[in-house]
């Protein structure tokens, strides 16, 4: 397994409770995460990661894997950096991993697929799917990439933005491993590359809002799969 997608699926929400479990036109966010990264082709393995076991069978071809995590590595004080320790040891053979975040089921396969093969690359130690964004932005009420003392700025002339987006992120084990064992408290050791996404990538799901917005927008864009996929195991 050299290459690895993991889809960290947390049975807890307190912005939208059991919002993994619930059925977002016909299938789970997980499962749409699933099929995305097989549908990307450059994995060698899938991993759906959860603290619930019922989400083991997701795992449902030769090419995905479950991998049980602990409470305390699910819960509202888990950190992506110790989640991804934990995925470092237990695929220890891994060359990479990107973590694909189920709660971001707009992003396109190409979504995943680019920022999957940016991290292949031999001068990338990590990877951050972003949107850029010609906007007036502060920060604490301070300008940003703008003067408000000169004439107002067309959007297109400002310096951009370069918003992390977090629908898919990842990192090589060499790098990350090194870095940790060296008592680096960062998230991305060495260096990181940006990787532009797609509008809809950054739609995340956090309150019921954007889960019905989003389901709305799959559904108005058709992006529905034609045979319903039964969810009563996670309704």
């Amino acid at each position: 397994m050299h290459k690895i997608a993991v889809i960290p699926v947390r049975s807890g929400s307190k912005r939208l409770p059991k919002k993994n479990y619930k059925a977002f036109n016909f299938r789970t966010l997980a499962e749409i995460a699933r099929d995305k990264c097989l549908a990307a082709g450059i994995f060698d393995k899938i991993v759906i990661s959860s603290d619930d076991p019922v989400f083991e069978e997701l795992a449902n071809s030769h090419e995905v894997e479950f991998l049980l995590r602990s409470q305390d590595l699910a819960g509202d004080n888990a950190t992506t950096d110790a989640v991804m320790d934990l995925f470092f040891e237990k695929f220890s053979s891994c060359e990479s991993i990107l973590w694909v975040n189920s709660v971001s089921p707009l992003q396109s396969v190409q979504d995943i697929k680019n920022c999957g093969l940016r991290l292949n690359d031999p001068e990338v130690d990590c990877v951050m799917a972003i949107n850029t964004l010609y906007q007036h932005c502060c920060l604490s009420n301070e300008p940003i990439n703008f003067d408000p003392n000169n004439p107002f700025e067309m959007t297109q002339n400002l310096k951009p933005i370069q918003r992390y987006i977090y629908s898919s992120m990842g990192w090589k084990r060499a790098t990350y491993v090194k870095h940790r064992s060296e008592g680096f408290e960062g998230l991305f050791p060495g260096n990181m590359a940006l990787v532009e996404a797609s509008v809809l990538a950054g739609m995340l799901i956090k309150y019921e809002e954007d889960f019905i917005l989003c389901s709305k927008i799959e559904e108005a864009m058709g992006f529905i799969p034609k045979v319903d996929i039964p969810t009563d195991n996670f309704v």
